[in-house]
């Protein structure tokens, strides 16, 4: 009898131990709602997720915005064919290669806004300048001044034989760059984020101011403002036709001596502020009779960059929409609503 007892409270205590008791259940529960929880908000601070886009919001242009629409001389377009198809090819960095499969990427964005053809060849993490001499890595190859000197020789062997290494993004954007036909270009659309500044490139060259609008001058690709105004000049030398539109970087913060980030408008690395860089590329655009599409001045700021940055750089799904809309309101504003 005894012995029946002691088997039967040993099978109760195997039984039990098989068990998780209420009070355990709704620990893991309640833990789990928290994990998730923490992961949606990790996702949301650094880029995870992005607002839904929305294709019927109509974004309200900031009056502040120092745009200057230009167009191209009668001289550059005289022999020049339109085949009646509005072409757009879009050169950048991460501005264009954030979603770049999906509707929510910029360049599906003004696609959709203008009912262009878009060509998206873009870079990540480039810049506009060439590193400083001797510090120079391979992803100077595709920084603006670089593909657009591939550009106007058409020989994109250099960019063909190093993307592979640099990942998807440069192999698809070298591929677009071969197959497309650079007389059927109507309009070139250049966005490149803050990423010169950050980097710290070499603002201008006073030399190069002197000579902006000096004949066969060659400019120092080296700071920013000169190599912005050599690859232009590169790409209008080859096909003068093409209209030249330049979408300024946004706000973005940067990071001081000790790591701490601060605002780009007011952190100085010696070459200026994020606003010298902006007054640079407003005054080179205007000499090259590039339109200047401002997205800088009104829009992202210290107080609002959490509704419209992933990070402290890169521009979300709401942001894109609004340089999308400003740019195909000011160059093609017969295809976009304002209502």
């Amino acid at each position: 009898m005894n012995r029946r007892k002691r088997r039967n409270r040993r099978d109760d205590h195997r039984s039990n131990s098989g068990r998780i008791s209420l009070p355990i259940i709704l620990l893991i529960v309640i833990l789990c709602f928290v994990a998730l929880f923490l992961g949606v908000i990790w996702k949301f601070q650094f880029g995870g997720i992005t607002v839904e886009y929305d294709p019927d919001y109509v974004p309200e242009i900031s009056l502040n915005a120092e745009d200057n629409v230009l167009y191209p001389l009668d001289a550059d377009t005289q022999g020049h064919e339109d085949d009646g198809v509005d072409t757009i090819l879009c050169l950048g960095n991460d501005v264009f290669s954030y979603d770049r499969d999906e509707e929510t990427g910029l360049s599906n964005m003004i696609a959709d806004m203008t009912g262009a053809t878009v060509y998206n060849v873009s870079f990540p993490g480039t810049t506009v300048a060439y590193a400083p001499l001797g510090s120079g890595t391979e992803i100077d190859t595709y920084s603006f001044v670089g593909v657009a000197k591939a550009i106007k020789s058409g020989d994109f062997s250099e960019l063909s034989s190093k993307a592979s290494d640099m990942g998807q993004d440069y192999v698809t954007s070298v591929d677009a760059l071969k197959s497309i036909d650079f007389n059927s270009i109507d309009t070139l659309c250049i966005m490149y984020d803050g990423n010169d500044y950050i980097q710290k490139r070499t603002l201008y060259n006073p030399t190069d101011v002197d000579n902006l609008l000096t004949s066969g001058y060659e400019f120092d690709e080296y700071t920013y403002m000169g190599a912005f105004v050599a690859g232009v000049k590169a790409i209008h030398e080859a096909y003068p036709h093409i209209r030249i539109v330049v979408n300024t970087f946004t706000y973005c913060t940067a990071p001081d001596e000790s790591g701490n980030m601060q605002p780009g408008d007011v952190l100085n690395y010696g070459n200026g502020t994020l606003t010298d860089y902006y007054g640079r590329l407003f005054q080179a655009s205007e000499t090259l009779n590039v339109s200047f599409i401002d997205d800088y001045m009104g829009f992202i700021t210290e107080s609002n960059s959490g509704e419209y940055l992933n990070d402290n750089i890169h521009i979300n799904v709401s942001a894109r929409q609004y340089v999308a809309y400003h740019f195909a309101l000011l160059i093609y504003p017969g295809k976009v609503s304002t209502d």
